[in-house]
C-alpha cells in the first residue's frame, strides 16, 4: 500500500469535518442576515455609518 495513499485516508476526516463546520457558520451567519439584515442597515443608516457597510 503507498504510504501517502495512507497519509490522505487519515486526512480525509479532519478535512471534511473542518468543511462542514465552516459551512455550519456560514449557514449560522446567513440565517442571522435574514433574521435581522434589516435591522441592522436600519440601525447603522441612523447613526451615520451605513456607508462603512
Amino acid at each position: 500500500m503507498n504510504r501517502d495513499a495512507v497519509t490522505n485516508s487519515h486526512r480525509f476526516p479532519a478535512v471534511a469535518a473542518a468543511g462542514l463546520l465552516l459551512l455550519g457558520i456560514a449557514a449560522a451567519a446567513f440565517y442571522g442576515w435574514l433574521q435581522f439584515g434589516s435591522s441592522i442597515i436600519l440601525s447603522l443608516g441612523e447613526t451615520g455609518l451605513s456607508w462603512c457597510f
